[in-house]
């Protein structure tokens, strides 16, 4: 029983929305007057995979309220996904304009939403005079990934370590951090380094594992502090550890015995990319547990008969990310779910999107579907790809395992707003050699990418 606002939000991660609904439709006699109120049924619709009833609430926010704008994620995720980016510019250039905003507030608006729909070039051409220091940090750390997005990883990294990574950043993004014994670069290097997120996801942890393996090729000791590392362990290919031990040697890192700091994802793709590049991009992880899913992989395979055994995860609902830019809704499915008879599909989906696909019938059909149990963890998730034939899903951190695993895999990317890590290139990406990039030709189209999966799987050779 949901009692209070500040409980809505697990419950849309946990996919209980018509909990969530209850709770609005309650409380609408005495909040219904309330920007607040309707922004959480805005939120709620999005996590709903009602896009455009979100849609609309977020546009009359922006037009009535004059005290309430967090509704721009909400709104911009929902044009990502509809491929509606004009009336998403046009919305931020309504709230921009406004006579009763602060010019800093019209400016942070073009900065997230031109970002979030893909403006990399305007985004760029922002200045950053006369704003506070907060403000120049947000602003600094968005060109850097519109850089890195638009013209390459190289073009904006330094941006990005500088107003994201660094120490100073920190300080002004995450006072609340102690960054005294904060590594971010740094030739001595500590000889303990613990790996701690701040505001990173596990994709940005198995991403750039790849890092920590050069650094353990050097002599450092990796812990992670969220136990992560029980999901997987790091695996940098042994032919490759002299050669990255080496390039951060000549580079003038050493260690310091005895010292101990921390660090996070970030700060290791940030400091390390100039001095390693994409570093080691074949399969750098191996599953913790690998015969954790021993009885789960029989049982799939004796259903599927000779049949390929593919995963597949298509919306990141149950994450706390601004998801719909980068997830499927379960019926763009129909056309791969109904023409792929040569495949045994194994259904790794969990959220919202998880109970719509128990409720349609082709989830009882054993001979062509497995839907794990969502109370599979994330160890045994990495065991049993690293045992399927191939991956297809959106980016989140189980694409990510695939592609550090070496399996063959598809990610399901929105066109020209991809994220940044995947720059322009339509079809590879160098951080993932076995991975396929299957990107929508314009922002929206869901059904051009699932097209375009069809035909690789259809001419894929896997094993199976």
């Amino acid at each position: 029983m949901i009692e209070n606002y500040e409980q809505l939000s697990q419950k849309l991660y946990a996919g209980e929305i018509e909990e969530c609904f209850r709770f609005l439709d309650e409380r609408n006699a005495q909040d219904g007057h309330t920007p607040e109120h309707w922004h959480w049924r805005a939120v709620t619709h999005l996590r709903a995979g009602e896009f455009m009833r979100a849609l609309e609430i977020c546009c009359n926010l922006t037009r009535l309220s004059d005290t309430f704008r967090f509704q721009l994620h909400c709104l911009c995720d929902a044009c990502a996904h509809l491929g509606l980016k004009e009336i998403a510019l046009s919305m931020v250039e309504y709230q921009v304009l406004k006579s009763s905003n602060e010019p800093l507030v019209g400016f942070l608006w073009r900065v997230y939403g031109w970002h979030y729909v893909g403006e990399d070039e305007r985004v760029l051409q922002l200045s950053a005079e006369g704003l506070d220091m907060h403000s120049t940090y947000v602003l600094g750390h968005h060109q850097g990934r519109s850089a890195m997005r638009l013209n390459g990883i190289a073009s904006g990294v330094e941006l990005m370590h500088r107003y994201w990574s660094s120490r100073e950043a920190r300080r002004v993004l995450f006072p609340h951090v102690d960054v005294e014994q904060y590594w971010c670069g740094q030739r001595a290097l500590p000889e303990h380094l613990t790996i701690t997120s701040i505001a990173s996801g596990y994709g940005d942890q198995v991403n750039w594992a790849r890092y920590a393996g050069a650094l353990q090729a050097l002599g450092v000791r990796i812990a992670c502090s969220d136990g992560s590392d029980r999901h997987f362990r790091l695996a940098m290919p042994e032919a490759e550890q002299p050669k990255y031990a080496e390039t951060l040697r000549a580079a003038g890192f050493t260690v310091a015995p005895g010292v101990a700091q921390w660090t996070d994802p970030f700060a290791l793709f940030t400091s390390l990319f100039p001095v390693l590049g994409y570093a080691s991009s074949e399969r750098h992880i191996e599953p913790a547990e690998p015969g954790s899913v021993d009885a789960i992989v029989d049982e799939i395979r004796h259903r599927a008969r000779g049949r390929r055994c593919v995963g597949i995860f298509w919306s990141s609902c149950e994450s706390p990310d601004n998801y719909a830019r980068k997830s499927l809704t379960l019926a763009h499915l129909d056309p791969l779910f109904d023409a792929s008879n040569d495949i045994h599909w194994v259904v790794m989906q969990r959220g919202f999107e998880r109970k719509r696909w128990l409720n349609d019938p082709r989830s009882a059909d054993l001979d062509r579907f497995t839907t794990l149990n969502p109370s599979i963890s994330l160890a045994q998730s990495t065991a049993l790809l690293d045992r399927l034939d191939a991956f297809a899903g959106n980016d989140g951190v189980l694409a990510h395992l695939a592609g550090a695993l070496g399996k063959p895999n598809y990610l399901l990317l929105n066109g020209e707003m991809a994220d940044w890590r995947y720059e322009r290139d339509p079809h590879r990406t160098p951080w993932y050699p076995s991975m396929q990039l299957v990107r929508a030709g314009r922002m929206g189209d869901w059904d051009d990418v699932v097209r375009k999966l069809q035909q690789l799987l259809a001419s894929a050779h896997l094993p199976g």
